[in-house]
């Protein structure tokens, strides 16, 4: 195994250090053993000890130990320990035991037990491997070595069980699946479908389940994640606005990918691969409004139409997000970004005073990606291969270039900091007249000043001076 021996590691070493000097045990234990193994970048790292809280705060290398023990945290030392002159923040865990499973395990009561009945209270078998960093020892309970090799998810022990200990457990079960490229094991597959058909959901807290969707659309690999919700029947039954959209026709002039729901989950792929909340629910959510306005070419005398499907996609969004407990703010935000994801396309005609208010909006870069992906998921041929033309967005895009320039300026300190104004001007270029001319010369300059272009006088006076002699050609 190799290991990039970064901060967070080498304070995880430490810790097994200072604990096995003192005669307990300690592994770094779940997700970062196989991250590690998989030669992933572990985000954090647990660790797992013999040792109580009331012996870990006693310990002095450990900065600031705080013991406390409600619901999920029982067992749980936070600390911070220097390592090359930085306080890494740490989690020391004492081995637990659920002694009576509650749903959700909120309310799961726990007892300190060994390592063996540790691992046995975790997901899957792949996040149950605990590694001993200091003898290289790797301790594997439940066959998570053999897992990781055949890429597989599988629950630890009776699925049913696990699931029922904790049902956001089918949808880790997803995402796990999903970013790591892995596939189920028969029997973990079986209870998914089974616990999903029978119900489970609506026993996941709304925020968990909210949390827990959002972590797999942010992802690169959210289109994968997307099929399996759709195959589990999981967006039939949380998404049942985005599921309506099934079957829904377009017209083939401007659409030949498929149905409305095809072209949503187009769209989500193509956004890039690092996004926000808000970019990839708006995406998700852009269309679903189609279902409820559709208007078949027989009635509309031309073709398929969806008349105001921009305004009930916002509306019908605002009801699913008020519905998974999103912020206010975010809700508002993402339901703008649905509401105009049409009227980006007429930009470059707006007023200019209307087009800067549009693209004052906080949303309004992600609303520019949401109307990249939503134009090339539209892009498919009759012949069902994907398009990889580029969008032309160049006008729109030189626009907002133009604002975002603009708004340098306004935002930028003064140029009178290093004495430019435009007194300075006129004595060093006299033939300028006050007006017009000289503004333009003076929002040049601040320009310029605000793009880190412009430090000195000479500086400013090479600048003015080229400004001025380029726009008497």
């Amino acid at each position: 195994m190799h290991v990039n021996q970064d901060t967070h590691y080498l304070a995880a070493e430490l810790v097994a250090q200072i604990l096995q000097d003192r005669g307990y045990e300690s592994y770094i234990i779940g997700g970062a053993v196989r991250d590690l193994l998989l030669n992933h970048p572990p985000k954090d790292y647990d660790i797992v000890t013999n040792a109580k809280p009331e012996d870990l705060l006693k310990i002095p290398e450990f900065v600031n130990p705080k013991y406390t023990d409600p619901a999920q945290a029982y067992g749980v030392t936070r600390a911070k320990i220097a390592v090359a002159n930085e306080l890494v923040p740490i989690e020391i865990t004492t081995y637990r035991k659920d002694i009576e499973s509650h749903l959700g395990r909120k309310l799961t009561k726990i007892v300190f037990a060994d390592i063996a009945d540790d691992i046995e209270r975790r997901d899957f078998t792949i996040n149950a491997l605990a590694l001993d960093p200091l003898n290289h020892f790797l301790l594997d309970e439940v066959g998570g070595l053999d897992d990781l090799d055949k890429r597989y998810i599988r629950f630890i022990g009776k699925p049913e069980i696990r699931i029922k200990e904790d049902p956001l457990r089918v949808l880790r079960a997803i995402r796990f699946k999903s970013r790591l490229g892995f596939r189920y094991a028969d029997d973990t597959f079986d209870a998914l479908t089974q616990s999903i058909s029978n119900g489970v959901l609506p026993d996941i807290a709304t925020d968990r389940l909210r949390n827990e969707i959002s972590s797999m659309l942010i992802h690169s690999t959210r289109e994968e994640a997307l099929e399996d919700l759709d195959t589990f029947g999981i967006i039939k039954q949380i998404l049942p606005e985005l599921e309506a959209t099934k079957n829904i026709d377009q017209p083939g002039r401007y659409h030949s990918e498929g149905d409305v729901f095809r072209h949503s989950t187009l769209a989500v792929r193509y956004l890039p691969d690092q996004v926000s909340e808000r970019l990839v629910w708006a995406t998700l959510l852009h269309d679903i409004g189609k279902a409820p306005t559709f208007t078949p070419a027989e009635i509309t005398g031309d073709r398929i139409r969806f008349n105001q499907h921009h305004s009930e996609s916002a509306k019908l969004a605002k009801i699913i997000l008020k519905r998974l407990n999103f912020s206010n703010k975010l809700t508002d935000e993402i339901t703008w970004m649905i509401h105009y994801h049409m009227a980006i396309a007429y930009l470059p005609q707006m007023r200019p005073g209307h087009a800067a208010n549009f693209m004052n909006h906080p949303a309004f870069a992600d609303l520019l990606e949401l109307h990249r992906a939503d134009a090339h998921a539209a892009w498919n041929k009759s012949d069902n291969k994907i398009s990889t033309t580029e969008p032309d967005l160049s006008e729109i895009e030189k626009i907002h270039d133009e604002y975002k320039k603009t708004q340098l300026v306004q935002n930028s300190s003064s140029l009178k900091d290093i004495g430019i104004d435009g007194h300075w001007v006129l004595e060093n270029f006299p033939d300028i007249q006050k007006g017009e001319r000289l503004g333009k010369v003076l929002n040049e300059l601040k320009l310029s000043y605000a793009e880190g272009n412009l430090q000195t006088k000479e500086d400013a006076y090479y600048l003015a001076n080229k400004f001025i002699q380029t726009s008497n050609r």
